[in-house]
């Protein structure tokens, strides 16, 4: 099976998390961080959905916050998840692309875990926990990552 990270684009924060939130819904990504920061675009308004005055043929650049949502999917999620973030996108333009990818076998076996059962009575739903941060012996560093060499459940 080939896997794909997947970057979708977002005007903001809540825009992306929309867009995630309905991906997830439906088990075509594994999900992932909105990440941003300023960008710089050619853009030309002939054919947007902008102020009549500015329907021209010219090229301008726009430059704005910006976000990508960054995710993992199956090839044979493709065509659905393209359906489905533009669908819940509210850009003129949802820009989505898909890398191919190598992956390690630990995070084959995350994937596949996590698009396993789509289509059934599956719901995602929040848990009630919060991610923390603790100390770890540096002596422990080294066994806390699965292994994507050994026995299945093993660490390094």
């Amino acid at each position: 099976m080939q896997y794909y990270q997947v970057f979708i684009s977002a005007e903001q924060t809540t825009q992306a998390f929309r867009i995630l939130d309905a991906l997830m819904e439906k088990q075509l990504v594994f999900g992932g961080p909105a990440v941003g920061g300023p960008a710089k675009f050619l853009w030309n308004f002939k054919e947007s959905d902008v102020p009549p005055e500015m329907r021209e043929q010219k090229l301008y650049t726009l430059e704005q916050d910006y976000k990508y949502v960054i995710t993992y999917t199956r090839e044979d999620l493709k065509e659905e998840l393209v359906d489905v973030a533009e669908s819940a996108s509210l850009e003129e333009v949802c820009m989505i692309s898909m890398i191919p990818m190598e992956i390690n076998k630990s995070l084959q076996k995350l994937l596949d875990a996590t698009f396993e059962g789509r289509g059934g009575k599956v719901v995602p739903e929040p848990v009630d926990a919060v991610a923390a941060l603790t100390f770890v012996p540096k002596a422990e560093v080294s066994s806390r990552t699965k292994s994507s060499t050994g026995p299945v459940g093993t660490r390094r």
